[in-house]
């Protein structure tokens, strides 16, 4: 289901008469996959590191061939995404305000200004789309640490990194919105581990999670849960401690980027989000009641018991509630987004990390594995 979200629309857009049989054979596959990795789970074994090694080395070279295709934009119009952050980081480099310049497509820049901070050094060496290498080796040891299984690990990073078609334009055209996941995925793993430790070591999570979270305002919905998680997995003083750290690094890294007037040029620059809502009546006042409905969702979490898993379960749902009107409405009535199901990869990730969590504790208890 989730692959098919994401992978369905881009299968439909480029496939002429296959597209049915693409998607229809996708699906089967993944079928047969859940339950080959059901049987391996059960037995309790280990796949070596050769195959992450392997799927690395597979997506290098998708990157080697493909960006330079996307850079002269011969397929369709291409994607704009590493052309935002390049041209912010210019407008900063020059001391000017960075929301004022337009891509190649005519587009506004949409990153907030963490992302532009962790795409600097790929920045000042020529190459932001190298920032994708980094981010995409430490979400491998992310997703090796997630999962009880390599084997689940595997099936999660081949199907939604090599064989998702959206997923794989995105990173191999030096787009920044997949490794905006994974080094939030990657903070937020690092911050829930931290909190069994010293708090020596809590705040550097702390305040590297509200770097990451300042790169898009969607991944600002990851703070109720994540602050239901931390209260009951430590003290009251503790965990206002460490979201004191999160939202002062967070706002730290923003809020001078939209000076003189922080507040209000932020506001500017969420309104231009707020366009994507325009296909929905405004009798919804979508605006409002998309961004309130998230926020109850995810209050849901101060009645659960919380563990890493659930979290980015309610992350999916909770993103969904936001992006999902959008995404249908464009699907409806705009020739030039209709398969912008890409913009769900968020919700679809971070909904399968929960899923797949779940599906390899049910199909094998916690056990010694064995290496093959």
């Amino acid at each position: 289901m989730a692959w098919t979200l994401t992978s369905a629309a881009p299968l439909w857009k480029y496939l002429s008469s296959t597209k049915a049989a693409a998607i229809t054979l996708g699906s089967i596959g993944i079928v047969l996959a859940m339950l080959r990795l059901d049987r391996t789970n059960r037995r309790h074994l280990q796949i070596g590191l050769g195959w992450f090694i392997l799927l690395f080395l597979l997506l290098t070279t998708a990157f080697a061939v493909l960006y330079p295709i996307s850079l002269k934009h011969t397929l369709n119009r291409g994607s704009d995404r590493e052309d935002a952050l390049r041209i912010e980081l210019d407008a900063v480099r020059h001391h000017q305000y960075p929301y004022s310049t337009r891509t190649f497509l005519g587009n506004p820049p949409t990153p907030l200004p963490g992302a532009m901070l962790l795409a600097a050094p790929f920045f000042a060496v020529g190459h932001i789309a190298w920032q994708n290498f980094l981010w995409l080796a430490l979400f491998f040891v992310f997703t090796l640490r997630f999962f009880r299984y390599r084997a689940t690990a595997l099936l999660f990073l081949t199907l939604f990194l090599l064989l998702a078609p959206g997923h794989l334009s995105d990173f191999t055209s030096g787009g920044d919105y997949l490794t905006n996941f994974f080094y939030v995925a990657i903070a937020i793993a690092l911050f829930y581990s931290s909190l069994g430790t010293s708090i020596y070591t809590s705040v550097p999570a702390a305040l590297f999670l509200g770097v990451t979270l300042s790169s898009r305002i969607i991944y600002a919905l990851v703070l109720i849960p994540l602050l239901a998680l931390t209260s009951q997995r430590t003290s009251r003083t503790r965990t206002a401690l460490l979201f004191l750290l999160i939202l002062v690094a967070a706002c730290a890294v923003t809020l001078p980027i939209f000076a003189p007037h922080p507040f209000v040029n932020f506001l500017q620059q969420l309104q231009q989000n707020s366009l994507k809502l325009r296909y929905i009546p405004r009798a919804f006042h979508p605006r409002m009641t998309l961004p309130l409905l998230a926020i109850l969702v995810s209050c849901i979490s101060f009645f659960l018991p919380m563990n890493l898993p659930r979290l980015f379960l309610l992350v999916g749902v909770t993103t969904f509630i936001l992006l999902a009107p959008f995404v249908v409405t464009f699907a409806l009535y705009s020739d030039q987004l209709r398969y912008a199901f890409f913009y769900l990869s968020v919700s679809t990730l971070s909904f399968s990390l929960w899923a797949l969590s779940r599906y390899e504790n049910l199909s094998s208890p916690p056990h010694t594995s064995s290496q093959i």
